[in-house]
């Protein structure tokens, strides 16, 4: 899978990516150094200004005109400590209600290019790197997270009573269909700019789970078609951000750039060489689902292995583990001094990843702490 494809939420057509992706950064400037929305979601709705209430509702009609959806998209991230920009390109699937799949790949970064963020305090521009390989795919009963650079995955079954709405709880929020209601239980929004060319929307996270990938997300909106054309996801704490830019998408076509790809079925993925990594779940009655290559217990059992946390934000982290069955810990370690280190992300794990454990176990979680607060 040297392709990786990204999960959207609704519609996208691509208008420009290079103006779109420069409005997002520029209102990321604004937005760095805020802080995560709160955790548990006020019991009053939000009264929204009449014009979002349409933009919303027009936003869904178009959503649910959508039976299959693809295209391709650039990713780059900024980590605004180490001042590098990542960048990965890749494609996207989606086919309605509840299957998609996201590939990204790291983009070849030519000798002397140049980042195009600029570091206010220096005058320079951002050190580009290629972003990692990464695969994202839901088949409606299982979402398969794919390491293409570890050869390694993680699966998480989705119960009988999710499916179907699972889709929008994909790696890439609002590119698959984000509905009114939905929309206003589970963000604070607010309309930025709302014009014949564009509309840019801002979203803060009411619900833990959300608010622990990002504290704010920006998404602008095509107003003849009221689908995305780029989102930007401020991460928690405001030192690192993602830009999503979309082009090339194109609704229900019955033979697409997937299905040119993949002879077989894009949704049931290839992992013959990969391995498996934390604890594996299958829904008593269905044996006939298929299962992960390296899954050959009966569909009513589990496996109990210490998941891979290394890498990830402490804040994922941990619910990853709730939600796996066991209990987590986390310690600050040393402070983070190289690019890839990446601040209050996990780098080192105790029981190891992939050590066989109870039911109910504590995973200790090593954090890099951020250098600037380090006292002399």
């Amino acid at each position: 899978m040297k392709l990786k494809l990204v999960l959207l939420q609704s519609a996208l057509v691509f208008t420009s990516c290079t103006a779109a992706g420069l409005l997002l950064c520029n209102q990321l400037s604004q937005a760095q150094g805020q802080q995560p929305a709160a955790n548990q979601a006020p019991q009053v709705e939000q009264q929204l200004p009449a014009a979002l209430e349409e933009i919303l509702k027009k936003w869904e009609l178009e959503s649910s005109k959508i039976e299959k959806l693809e295209g391709k998209h650039i990713r780059i991230e900024y980590e605004d400590v180490f001042k590098v920009e990542k960048q990965s390109e890749g494609i996207f699937y989606y086919e309605k209600p509840d299957k998609g799949r996201i590939d990204i790949t790291g983009m070849d970064i030519k000798k002397g290019a140049k980042g195009k963020k600029i570091d206010p305090k220096t005058g320079q521009p951002y050190q580009l790197r290629p972003g990692a390989n990464e695969c994202w795919i839901c088949d409606g009963k299982r979402i398969f997270s794919i390491n293409e650079d570890e050869k390694s995955y993680e699966v998480f079954p989705i119960p009988l009573e999710r499916r179907g709405v699972n889709i929008m709880e994909g790696p890439l929020p609002f590119l698959f269909g984000m509905p009114a209601k939905t929309a206003k239980e589970r963000y604070f929004l607010k309309l930025e700019i709302n014009n014949p060319q564009q509309i840019l929307i801002a979203a803060k996270p009411k619900r833990r789970a959300d608010a622990a990938n990002y504290s704010e997300a920006k998404i602008i909106l095509n107003p003849k078609t009221y689908l995305p054309s780029a989102v930007l996801l401020i991460h928690p704490g405001g030192k690192q951000s993602t830009v999503y830019t979309f082009k090339d998408v194109v609704a229900n076509k019955s033979r697409g750039i997937i299905r040119k790809l993949f002879t077989d079925d894009p949704f049931v993925p290839d992992l013959a060489d990969y391995r498996l990594e934390g604890k594996v779940v299958a829904v008593a009655g269905e044996e006939n689902v298929q299962r992960p290559v390296q899954q050959a217990a009966p569909v009513q059992q589990a496996t109990f292995k210490v998941p891979n946390m290394l890498g990830r934000d402490y804040k994922t982290a941990q619910k990853l583990i709730k939600d796996m069955g066991f209990e987590s810990k986390v310690y600050p370690g040393k402070p983070a001094q190289k690019p890839d280190q990446r601040i209050y992300h996990v780098y080192d794990q105790r029981p190891v990843p992939g050590e066989a454990v109870k039911p109910g176990a504590v995973i200790h979680l090593q954090l890099y702490t951020d250098p600037s607060k380090q006292q002399n």
